[in-house]
């Protein structure tokens, strides 16, 4: 009789959603699916239960995703069938021309996921998991319906920075399949100390992790469309490897640790034995972030003040340089942008959303043609990171944002989860600079977006 009743009770669940199938705000009641599809179709069929699902078949494909949760244990199959979740990969017209597209058809007891490549048969995968827990936590069916998705953003970046502490390695695991269940594609990963060097093995703490460890991590993270890659910082933000008596030399200022010595060549000898460890470390990475932020009063060394050179051109001298050795060693070099406005009297105009705008115009009426008298100091390859976490929609940040485009350079946006470190919960959230800078970034199809 207990089985009886189970069975009308689903019968009912299964039937009241079947009947109002047309009913999209009752779907997204139910079902809270992160990020939000670009396209979700109610379909006037049976749906599908949290427990339907039996086994995978491959269809256009022999290599299977990588499937957590509720998919985790499906064996293979080898035909499509009622119950049966199938993985397809084609050049069909209807998936979308991105490869981290895809489309869900969910009816009739059956999941298809069609997608262009691996990676969208995986993003598919992290939407039908969700859906999955939903109905599986509410107890309810999943109505039948057509999920269209892809990314308005190609590269979605996660800042992961260890200069404060480092974790259980198992936290690094566990973090990459969470930021891969929201679609997070990347994870730009701030070593500081925190690497165990081995070309300049003083810099590392006691606590740092190999490179091996860490190259394991990448390849876990590259099983999950995650693709990992290094930040090592410089010019600036080098207290880190210049409070070592060794390298007191390479310091810009005697007295200060903070930053290198652009025209001193033992200073590229250093970074590039840190860069080159940092690589290894993640062998799958597709950029090479080398800092630059913050620099403070650059050109102080001797060696910088007989070479005449001003601020901006030291700064520049030292970026060229680096992204030199980012493209020989096949990475693409990214520079946090903020020396480029401050050496040129434009950087207030970037962050403070109290300039009226009128004020703003004057100034870069006034003083962008420092940044077009150097323009020809600025390396193409590179990729600019325009940082401002509080105020993105302001005036002088979009126009620093035209700037790099209509000079045909790459600029990405760096935007951040919190910019303080409280002891305890804040009340001020970071949600809107969040959501405005994303929303800028699809907008002026900027090169990609980093949350730090």
């Amino acid at each position: 009789m207990k089985q009886l009743w189970c069975y009308i009770i689903q019968v009912f669940l299964f039937t009241g959603l079947y009947a109002s199938g047309a009913d999209i705000k009752d779907f997204e009641k139910h079902f809270k699916l992160m990020p939000q599809p670009q396209k979700i179709e109610l379909l006037k069929e049976p749906g599908i239960s949290a427990t339907s699902l039996r086994s995978v078949f491959l269809q256009g494909t022999s290599t299977r995703p990588v499937l957590n949760g509720l998919l985790a244990a499906l064996p293979l199959s080898t035909k499509s069938a009622a119950g049966v979740l199938v993985l397809n990969i084609s050049a069909d017209k209807k998936i979308p021309a991105s490869n981290e597209g895809y489309v869900i058809e969910l009816r009739n007891n059956q999941v298809t996921i069609s997608a262009r490549d691996q990676a969208g048969l995986f993003y598919g995968s992290q939407t039908l998991l969700q859906l999955l827990e939903d109905a599986r936590d509410q107890q309810i069916i999943i109505p039948a319906c057509r999920i269209t998705d892809y990314p308005d953003v190609a590269y979605r970046a996660i800042h992961l920075d260890l200069k404060h502490h480092v974790d259980a390695g198992n936290y690094y695991y566990k973090i990459i399949d969470q930021l891969a269940a929201i679609k997070i594609n990347a994870v730009i990963i701030e070593f500081e100390d925190k690497l165990r060097y081995r070309k300049a093995s003083i810099v590392a703490s006691g606590n740092a992790i190999s490179v091996d460890e860490f190259a394991a991590i990448s390849r876990y993270a590259k099983d999950r469309n995650i693709e990992v890659s290094p930040l090592i910082q410089g010019l600036g933000h080098a207290a880190f490897i210049l409070k070592h008596e060794q390298y007191a030399s390479l310091r810009d200022t005697a007295s200060s640790d903070w930053s290198f010595d652009p025209m001193n060549p033992a200073t590229y000898e250093l970074q590039f034995s840190l860069y080159e460890d940092a690589i290894a470390a993640t062998p799958y990475g597709k950029y090479l972030h080398v800092g630059g932020d913050e620099v403070g009063n650059l050109g102080m060394s001797e060696l910088s003040k007989k070479s005449g050179l001003t601020p901006i051109q030291l700064q520049m001298l030292w970026l060229n340089k680096v992204s030199e050795f980012a493209i020989k060693h096949n990475r693409i070099p990214i520079f946090w942008d903020d020396m480029v406005f401050k050496l040129s009297d434009l950087y207030q105009s970037t962050w403070d959303p109290s300039l009226p705008e009128q004020h703003v115009k004057d100034v870069w009426a006034k003083n962008s043609r420092k940044l077009e008298e150097n323009i020809s100091l600025f390396p193409k390859e590179c990729v600019y990171m325009r940082w401002n976490y509080d105020a993105p929609d302001i005036p002088g940040n979009h126009k620093a944002l035209d700037w790099y485009k209509s000079h045909n350079l790459k600029v990405m946006a760096a935007t951040a989860a919190q910019t303080m470190w409280p002891m305890l919960p804040r009340e001020k959230s970071n949600f809107q600079p969040i959501k405005d800078f994303s929303r800028i970034t699809a907008q002026k199809k900027l090169d990609g977006i980093l949350c730090t």
